[in-house]
């Protein structure tokens, strides 16, 4: 019996060992290693070019995304910091409105 691998699909026993690749099964064999290796190449130029463009952004546009990034963080600090007063007074009403019905 074969093993399993990626759902469904298996590997018989002839072969050595089963991988799981992002998009289908491959077993170890030359023609299944060929579509692994293309398949890590694309994957890894697709990365080097976000981080390539990443620095791009960074160096057209990064005093202002520091500007925006601030603005943004700020907001939602005060958001959170509200939420959790709001909780804590309704917290306190309940409470209080508990100690009234006893």
């Amino acid at each position: 019996m074969g093993q399993e691998c990626c759902g469904e699909k298996s590997c018989s026993e002839e072969k050595d060992a089963c991988c799981c690749s992002a998009k289908e099964c491959c077993c170890n064999n030359n023609e299944d290693h060929g579509k692994m290796v293309m398949e890590l190449a694309n994957e890894a130029w697709s990365e080097l070019m976000k981080e390539k463009m990443k620095t791009a952004y960074e160096k057209a546009m990064g005093e202002k995304m520091n500007k925006v990034a601030q603005v943004g963080v700020e907001s939602c600090i005060g958001y959170w910091t509200n939420k959790m007063k709001e909780k804590h007074s309704w917290d306190e009403y309940e409470d209080k409105l508990k100690k009234a019905m006893m």
